[in-house]
C-alpha cells in the first residue's frame, strides 16, 4: 500500500486481519523503488490530488513486477482513469467498505481485474464493447496489450512462449479486422474495460 495519508496507511490493514489469503502488508507514505515491489503480488496505490496524478507515469514499469489497484478519493475520478486506460488492475474508491477492498485485492491478486461498483455504474453504457467473439486467452492477452506490456512481458504473465503470444496477436487481428498497431492498441483498451465491467462482485 503506497499512500500519503496516514488515516488510510492505518485503516488498510486491519482490513484483512481475517483474510489468511493476505499474508503480508506493507504501507509506505512515498512509493519505492520498482524493483523493492517485485516480491508483492498486488500494490494499492493511492490517488488523491493531482500530484499523485504523476505516479501514473510508473504504471507500465510496475504492471511488469505486480498487479496495481488505484485507491481514489473521487469516483469520477477513478472512472476517468479506467476510462483513459491508466495500467491499473483495479479501480475503489475511499468509500469502499472493508468487504470491497479484500474483494479488490483477492480478485486482482488472482489475476482478474476490478471495478468498484460505483466506478463501474457510472462508466457503463459509456463504452464501447469489441464485437468479435475472442477466445479467453486472446481477451487476457488484450488486457496486457492493454496497459503497455511487451509480448515478451505478457507471456511470462501468462505462462506460454511469446510464439504462441504472437499466435494469439495474429488471431486477434484477424477477427477484429485490425491493419495496424494504433488500431490494435484501442480495441486492446475497450476488451480490457468490458472485462472489467463483465467482471463485477454480486
Amino acid at each position: 500500500m503506497v499512500d500519503e495519508a496516514p488515516v488510510i496507511r492505518r485503516g488498510i490493514p486491519p482490513m484483512f486481519a481475517s483474510t489468511p489469503e493476505i499474508r503480508s502488508i506493507r504501507c509506505f507514505s512515498e512509493m519505492p523503488a520498482v524493483d523493492e515491489l517485485a516480491g508483492y503480488d498486488v500494490l494499492v496505490l493511492g490517488l488523491h490530488s493531482r500530484r499523485d496524478l504523476g505516479l501514473l507515469r510508473l504504471a507500465h514499469d510496475l504492471a511488469v513486477v505486480c498487479r496495481l489497484v488505484l485507491l481514489c478519493t473521487s469516483v469520477t475520478t477513478a472512472a476517468a482513469l479506467a476510462l483513459l486506460d491508466a495500467g491499473a488492475d483495479g479501480y475503489l474508491t475511499t468509500d469502499a467498505d472493508a468487504k470491497a477492498f479484500r474483494e479488490a485485492v483477492l480478485c486482482v491478486a488472482r489475476g482478474h481485474t476490478y471495478l468498484h461498483r460505483p466506478v463501474a455504474d457510472l462508466i457503463r453504457g459509456n463504452s464501447s464493447p469489441v464485437t468479435p467473439k475472442l477466445a479467453p486467452r486472446e481477451a487476457e492477452l488484450l488486457g496486457y496489450l492493454a496497459i503497455g506490456l511487451t509480448h515478451a512481458q505478457a507471456a511470462r504473465r501468462m505462462g506460454v512462449a511469446v510464439g504462441t503470444v504472437e499466435t494469439y496477436v495474429r488471431r486477434i487481428r484477424t477477427k477484429c479486422a485490425i491493419s495496424g498497431p494504433m488500431r490494435l492498441a484501442r480495441v486492446a483498451r475497450e476488451a480490457r474495460l468490458q472485462l472489467m465491467l463483465g467482471c463485477q462482485p454480486n
